[in-house]
């Protein structure tokens, strides 16, 4: 191999430089489905206008009930460097069941403790946290945000997330992934 590929340690030790970045890479690996008829079947209960904090800021969403969702967005990290490119790696939802809102949801993702028992959400926020964006939508009432969620999740089919999905999509996803 050639000496340009190694990184010259002590003692003329070391390995190739691009085994460091291999395990940069697969601690970064995420398998997304990028399933374009999904998206275009997605059929919103309502329209929803969607807003944004950083995940990591001081700011906060509406404290309402709605729908959420943990993006990745390249203009976010260098703006009018690369082409538009975003991932949404969780979808959630607030409100239908108890007093939690949008607001309350995006405190509690953010005291790491309480995010422990959430192993993929638990990996999203530690490897991409400071540069994740909390998109949120209000969902009016009368409308189930968990069917929001479950319509968002069938079309998208987000990493991070494991259950709440409609049966026929968690059982595609299952068989997909063998999970």
């Amino acid at each position: 191999m050639p000496n340009a590929a190694w990184v010259n340690l002590a003692g003329g030790k070391g390995e190739p430089e691009y085994a460091a970045l291999g395990r940069e890479f697969r601690a970064s690996k995420m398998t997304f489905i990028l399933h374009v008829p999904s998206w275009l079947a997605y059929t919103p209960l309502q329209t929803l206008d969607w807003k944004q904090v950083k995940y990591d800021s001081a700011s906060f969403p509406d404290d309402s009930r709605g729908v959420y969702a943990f993006v990745l967005d390249s203009s976010q990290l260098a703006p009018g460097m690369f082409p538009p490119h975003a991932m949404v790696f969780y979808v959630g939802e607030t409100g239908d069941q108890g007093n939690a809102t949008l607001k309350s949801r995006l405190q509690n993702y953010r005291n790491k403790k309480a995010q422990r028992d959430r192993a993929r959400l638990w990996a999203v926020l530690e490897t991409w946290g400071e540069y994740l964006l909390f998109y949120y939508a209000v969902v009016a009432p009368g409308v189930s945000t968990k069917a929001c969620e479950t319509t968002l999740l069938d079309a998208l089919v987000p990493p991070a997330n494991k259950k709440d999905f409609s049966a026929k999509v968690r059982l595609a996803r299952e068989a997909a992934f063998n999970e």
